[in-house]
């Protein structure tokens, strides 16, 4: 099939794109177009206006400053996976961006678009939710800062309003001794992750002085589980990581076509045990 007629609009700078979204209600952003076009070929979305904002100058920058990393809007996904900087400070950015479609989409696939979408499946949402990343967006109006935590509202749903455009994602430094560990699984090769676990452990004296986890596909958002109070504490062993584990009894899954939620929930304590793993194998390489 082919796309519904819609208007296009290609702004030079950010004033001009912000203004086309105020003028234009119902307007959809083409950054990287990996996942709007085909939506629009098959008519899933028929937006009226489409504003591309490839052309708008200063939004596709990376900058490492003492560990923390900022990554404008339109910073293609590969060039995330690839940046020395960013894999020093955040190695998880790199690991779970290698599993974001297939290295020809991460050329054309952008940081932001990703973000914006919130599409179930994105690893970066789980990432920046993992990191406490702080979402900067912009409108005529105003600008403002949005945690990871609370961005994404809901399947293919944020918080932003309809004329705010995603500008830059930050991303704060880590504790020293921090090790990270990203595990998913999909029913085919990149295909659309059924379910991931991103973890980060830091060690202080031996043993795990702070912890996160996020699970993607256990609930419609990323789902942070409160893992630092069970390895708060403790090394971080097979028993540790079992009561991590059972704690995640109550997790009900989403059924779709995809997959049962019984299934998404076996996933999500598989992905969980190896996440964690690595993550407590990483940290003690960092103290090293």
């Amino acid at each position: 099939m082919k796309p519904a007629p819609f208007a296009y609009h290609a702004p030079k700078t950010l004033d001009e794109a912000l203004t086309l979204l105020a003028d234009q209600p119902g307007a959809r952003v083409l950054a990287g177009g990996q996942s709007l076009v085909p939506r629009m070929r098959l008519r899933v979305e028929k937006p009226a206006t489409i504003i591309d904002i490839n052309r708008v100058v200063g939004l596709d920058g990376i900058s490492v400053d003492a560990g923390a990393v900022t990554v404008g809007a339109l910073v293609r996904q590969q060039a995330l996976v690839t940046h020395d900087g960013v894999a020093a400070a955040h190695p998880v950015l790199r690991d779970a961006g290698s599993y974001a479609g297939f290295h020809t989409t991460r050329h054309r696939g952008t940081v932001g678009g990703s973000i914006a979408f919130a599409a179930p499946w994105a690893e970066l949402a789980a990432t920046t939710t993992l990191l406490g990343a702080t979402i900067t967006v912009r409108s005529v109006k105003a600008q403002r800062e949005i945690a990871a935590s609370d961005f994404f509202v809901g399947p293919n749903e944020t918080a932003l309003a309809a004329d705010e455009l995603v500008t830059e994602v930050h991303f704060p430094a880590s504790a020293a001794a921090t090790g990270f560990g990203f595990h998913e699984a999909s029913p085919r090769y990149r295909d659309y992750a059924t379910a991931a676990a991103a973890a980060s452990i830091t060690i202080a004296d031996g043993v795990c002085s702070s912890a996160a986890l996020v699970l993607l596909r256990a609930a419609p958002t990323p789902l942070s589980i409160d893992v630092a109070s069970i390895l708060g504490g403790r090394a971080v062993d097979e028993a540790a990581i079992e009561d991590v584990v059972n704690s995640l009894a109550g997790l009900d899954p989403p059924t779709d076509i995809e997959a049962s939620g019984t299934h998404r929930r076996r996933l999500a304590v598989t992905l969980t045990r190896r996440a964690l793993a690595d993550a407590w194998v990483n940290a003690q390489e960092a103290v090293a």
